[in-house]
């Protein structure tokens, strides 16, 4: 059993932990899901620092069956598949 934490930009997963078996695995989405991060934060305006940081959440911790390494594998394919989709609101102004 393994646990995991996901790292969200608003509602966007950025990265993530995973613990279990006293081995930690973090994983970062691809550069693919943090350009689309970027044009989210671009199309509402968050281009200072403090704004596009203030963003960021942690989500709460969430067990899951497998090795920590298998847990992250997985997570991580699903978070691509599913975030691949995001739709980037029209820029306002």
């Amino acid at each position: 059993m393994a646990r995991y934490r996901i790292i969200y930009w608003k509602h966007i997963p950025q990265s993530f932990t995973v613990q279990g078996e006293g081995r930690t695995v973090k994983k970062q989405l691809s550069e693919k899901i943090q350009n689309k991060i970027d044009a989210y934060a671009m199309a509402e305006g968050l281009t200072s620092t403090s704004d596009y940081s203030a963003q960021y959440k942690r989500g709460e911790w969430v067990e899951r069956e497998g090795s920590p390494e298998e847990v992250a594998e997985a997570l991580l394919a699903e978070l691509e598949a599913e975030f691949a989709k995001v739709e980037i609101p029209r820029r306002n102004g």
